[in-house]
C-alpha cells in the first residue's frame, strides 16, 4: 500500500514539473515571438522635423561675456542679433529635402509611405518615414543599409542603426547625425532584428 502511495506521489510530482516546464516554455515563446502584434498596430504622429537655424554670425557664446557683467553682455548679444535678423529679415531656418522615395516591400505583407532625408544647416539629417503603413512585428528596427534595396531579403552587416520603429502606422522621424556619409548608404530599411528578416526596404537617392 505504502509502494503504491509513493508512486502515486511520484507521478503527481512528475506531472506538475511537465506542467511548469510546458509553461515556462510557453512563456518564452510568446516573450520572443510576441504574436499579438499581428492583430495589434502601433500608430506615430509626428510633425515634420523642424529646421535648425545657422548661428547668428557675431552672437557671443553662452558664458562669452566677462564675469564683471554678464548680464550687459547678454543684452548686448540680444541687441546684436536682433539688429541683424532686421537687417537681414527672418533668419533663414536652412533645410532641405535630400531624399524622397516609396518603400519597396520584401515580406511580412504590403509596405506603403514615403520615406523622405532632410538636411540641416550644421551638417546633420532626419529621415522622416510619412504615411508609413506595413507590418506590426517584434523589435523592428530602422536601418540605413549600403546594400541596393533590391537585394535586401536579408540583411547586410554593415548596416546603420537609427533606432526601434516608432509605429508600423503614421509618420515618425529618425536623427542622422552630422558626419554620417549618406553617400555611402544605398537604402533605408525596416528590418526585424530579431529574426533578422526585412520587411520593406526604399532607395536613398543621393
Amino acid at each position: 500500500m505504502k509502494n503504491v502511495k509513493s508512486l502515486i506521489l511520484r507521478h503527481k510530482l512528475i506531472s506538475a514539473a511537465g506542467v511548469l516546464a510546458m509553461g515556462l516554455v510557453a512563456a518564452l515563446a510568446l516573450a520572443a515571438f510576441q504574436p499579438w502584434k499581428l492583430w495589434v498596430d502601433q500608430t506615430a504622429n509626428e510633425a515634420a522635423p523642424p529646421a535648425a537655424a545657422p548661428p547668428v554670425p557675431g552672437a557671443p557664446a553662452a558664458g562669452a561675456a566677462g564675469s564683471g557683467a554678464p548680464a550687459a553682455g547678454a543684452a548686448q548679444g540680444a541687441g546684436q542679433g536682433a539688429a541683424q535678423g532686421a537687417a537681414q529679415g527672418t533668419v533663414a531656418r536652412t533645410q532641405e529635402v535630400f531624399s524622397t522615395s516609396s518603400w519597396q516591400s520584401i515580406s511580412h505583407g504590403t509596405t506603403t509611405g514615403k520615406v523622405k532625408v532632410y538636411k540641416h544647416a550644421d551638417g546633420s539629417y532626419a529621415l522622416r518615414l510619412e504615411d508609413l503603413d506595413t507590418s506590426n512585428g517584434p523589435d523592428l528596427k530602422v536601418v540605413l543599409s549600403k546594400g541596393g534595396h533590391e537585394t535586401q531579403q536579408n540583411l547586410s552587416p554593415d548596416y546603420r542603426n537609427l533606432g526601434t520603429l516608432k509605429g508600423n502606422k503614421g509618420s515618425s522621424n529618425y536623427s542622422i547625425a552630422a558626419g554620417v556619409d549618406l553617400s555611402q548608404y544605398k537604402s533605408v530599411v525596416i528590418w526585424c532584428k530579431r529574426f533578422d528578416s526585412v520587411f520593406a526596404a526604399a532607395p536613398i537617392r543621393t
